[in-house]
């Protein structure tokens, strides 16, 4: 594709930021006006949280085997901190005892409660670090946690950091259920206390619910970044409302220096951010580098498909096994009118499928046309009159409606070679 050789059309351009090998996104995102209202910070650092907060979704469970395959995976295409699992569960210990061997680039996290034991558990299996976490919902402090004030809370979050502080350990501290919370201050209040009297190297808030929409998360990230400026904040959501694509890359514009997600959106309930959405979402739709190679987000999306045993969706974001197939009549009439005129291979998708290694398909279906048949028998060498081109979509359209999927190139041969006599 030779973009100095495209036109410019009412002053139109296709410019690097928004026109590149990884897709032909909205220039608008990069408007002067719009740039101007966002907080991107230097680095966006992925936190990955599928074998610990995956696995919690009903019905998974990962195998030591398995963790540690994952993780090597995950480390190999550059995410720089993974939640492994728990210090305080034996399967999880010798997950982390395993990798701790392997040399891995990428930071292994231990989930902690605000449980000392833990910390010391997590010590002892090997962990690089804490994903500290407590609930921050006073009703949850004093009626689950027992807690009898928000000092002794407080001391007890203290004395957990100090312990991971004395063996060299990395900290994470999120209080989850932090958008439940009616007051700013008690929140404020916590999290100043908690970072001034311990090293913590990440604080995290949590919209635990999927409750919150992208202008309340812009509110909370500027609160955070203006209370706690030096630390960097991570962001943590559920896809409770469908929310937790546009609220990652709300905070992410508002000053958030991190995000957890996992893979295909496993969690609780209804899942985490997506970690293929939201990498995908910083690189193209941004341009921001997260150091991820997103070229292998389908595959590994695939793999932790196929060992969670959780299907995705085949219209799911970035990693739905149809979302780049074609059958539309006008869609693939004007996408070849693009590559033919333009030379530009994905008119008519978000983003080029080669950004993922993957690869675009026209197939037969119901809303089939002339341009799909036409198309097809250009690839195939094969010649036919315009009448026997309208008996092919006819029957394509009616072999589509009864088998209700996509016709593969040998079922369109079948009907070419019945109406043509040429196979």
């Amino acid at each position: 594709m030779d973009k100095k050789a495209i036109e410019i059309l009412e002053n139109c351009k296709l410019e690097d930021d928004y026109f590149s090998e990884k897709g032909w996104v909205c220039p608008l995102n990069f408007h002067p006006e719009v740039i101007s209202q966002l907080n991107i910070p230097k680095k966006v650092i992925i936190h990955d949280v599928t074998l610990r907060d995956g696995e919690q979704t009903a019905g998974v469970a990962f195998t030591t085997d398995e963790k540690v395959f994952l993780a090597e995976e995950l480390d190999k295409i550059g995410i720089p901190l993974l939640e492994i699992g728990f210090g305080a569960v034996e399967k999880d210990r010798e997950t982390f005892k395993r990798l701790s061997k392997m040399n891995l680039n990428a930071k292994m996290l231990a989930c902690t409660r605000i449980m000392e034991e833990d910390v010391k558990q997590a010590i002892d299996c090997g962990a690089d670090g804490l994903f500290l976490e407590t609930a921050i919902n006073p009703y949850v402090v004093k009626h689950v946690f027992g807690f009898k004030n928000t000092e002794e809370f407080i001391d007890q979050i203290v004395k957990c950091g100090e312990i991971a502080n004395r063996a060299g350990l990395f900290i994470d501290f999120c209080a989850w259920d932090t958008f439940r919370n009616s007051n700013l201050e008690y929140i404020k209040g916590v999290y100043e206390e908690v970072t001034k009297r311990i090293k913590v190297d990440q604080i995290g808030i949590s919209d635990t619910f999927g409750q919150a929409h992208p202008l309340t998360m812009q509110f909370m990230v500027k609160k955070m970044k203006e209370w706690i400026p030096d630390i960097p904040l991570s962001i943590h959501g559920h896809n409770d409302f469908g929310l937790t694509g546009a609220n990652a890359l709300m905070a992410v514009t508002s000053g958030a220096d991190a995000v957890e997600c996992a893979f295909n959106g496993l969690g609780e309930r209804a899942g985490n951010i997506a970690t293929e959405e939201i990498i995908s979402e910083l690189e193209i739709l941004m341009g921001i580098d997260t150091g991820v190679n997103y070229k292998e987000l389908y595959r590994i999306s695939k793999l932790v498909s196929e060992i969670s045993k959780v299907p995705v969706a085949k219209t799911k974001a970035i990693v739905g096994s149809g979302i780049f197939n074609s059958e539309s009549g006008i869609v693939i009439d004007i996408a070849l009118k693009l590559k033919n005129k333009l030379g530009i291979d994905y008119g008519m998708q978000p983003y080029s499928p080669e950004a993922f290694s993957r690869n675009l398909s026209f197939v037969g279906g119901v809303g089939s046309g002339k341009a799909y048949v036409k198309y097809k028998l250009e690839e195939f060498g094969l010649k036919a009159t315009d009448e026997q081109v309208k008996e092919i979509v006819l029957k394509v359209k009616t072999r589509g409606a009864i088998i209700k999927s996509a016709l593969m190139d040998d079922e369109l041969r079948k009907i070419i070679e019945e109406i043509t006599g040429k196979a």
